[in-house]
């Protein structure tokens, strides 16, 4: 078995690439990447509102995420509880998460119904179904060579600029659960992250950004690329990721927003987010398991 994986380990740019030829392959024979290919398969439908109004959606799902610290704290109760800095950075984080969501399918919910005809509902991207969390899987399962072999140049940039492999995990949450992956609410913290943080990121980035590009430029591309660079980019404000991650995230960015402009609902690009994290919190606890078996 470690003669395999080691085998695998080898020959993984060889074959990412040539998974990545094939996909690319794919959705050219399919149209998508032909010119005028999104216009082809029918545009998303962005209604009559400015895209002002989508950019108003984001400042409130914004607004919401900021103040839960705030309203936690006005909460008797939790101050009268003797918390330590984990505890309540999961009280925190959980509740700044869970307020983002609710805004985010509030404003969802309202501009579906306040901004699209009946008859373009269906084609305005705003809806939810199950069958959207078996096709954002194989979304992700088709966009996952191009993101890992994103992740392997930004290594590659940083190694050949900085004469030095990357060191640590390079995720805040990660690192917080490699750290202590006993302590529930550490656990707490990373279910909120895998799952809670996709729902309001991309209610955020791929509904109502991207929605507000294709309204201003009337490309689908060049929102799903503005949206994706803006999407990476916020997640180094503040230092929460290394600039060398910044690339796999433009990635996920980029096939998310191809993926939703392409199936025009909500829940695709949620699902890959979610596989994409959820994927980040495993290899996290396979290099824990790993470098305790090996004593490092």
């Amino acid at each position: 078995m470690g003669d395999l994986l080691q085998t695998m380990e080898q020959w993984k740019l060889v074959m990412l690439s040539v998974s990545m030829v094939l996909v690319i392959a794919l959705m050219f024979a399919g149209g998508l990447l032909r010119p005028g290919g999104f216009a082809k398969a029918g545009l998303r439908d962005v209604g009559t509102l400015p895209g002002v109004v989508w950019v108003f959606a984001i400042l409130v799902v914004f607004l919401a995420m900021s103040s839960g610290p705030q309203l936690i704290g006005q909460i008797e109760w939790f101050g009268q509880q003797e918390y330590g800095e984990t505890e309540m950075l999961a009280i925190n984080t959980v509740g700044s998460i869970v307020l983002a969501m609710i805004a985010g399918v509030g404003m969802l919910l309202m501009l579906k119904w306040s901004c699209m005809d009946s008859e373009k509902k269906s084609e305005s991207g705003l809806g939810l179904s199950l069958l959207d969390l078996p096709v954002g899987l194989g979304c992700f399962v088709l966009a996952y060579p191009f993101i890992e072999l994103m992740n392997m140049l930004g290594v590659w940039i940083y190694t050949q600029t900085q004469s030095a492999s990357p060191d640590g995990i390079g995720h805040g949450t990660l690192q917080l659960l490699v750290d202590e992956p006993e302590n529930k609410w550490v656990w707490a913290i990373v279910v909120a992250a895998v799952i809670g943080s996709p729902v309001w990121e991309e209610l955020v980035y791929r509904v109502f950004l991207q929605g507000a590009f294709i309204k201003w430029l009337k490309s689908p591309w060049l929102a799903i690329i503005f949206s994706s660079m803006i999407f990476a980019g916020m997640h180094r404000v503040g230092g929460t990721v290394p600039w060398h991650a910044l690339l796999p995230i433009f990635a996920v960015g980029l096939t998310c927003g191809v993926a939703y402009e392409r199936t025009k609902r909500v829940g695709v690009p949620i699902m890959m987010h979610i596989c994409f994290n959820a994927m980040n919190v495993m290899l996290a606890l396979m290099i824990n398991s790993n470098a305790s078996q090996t004593g490092v």
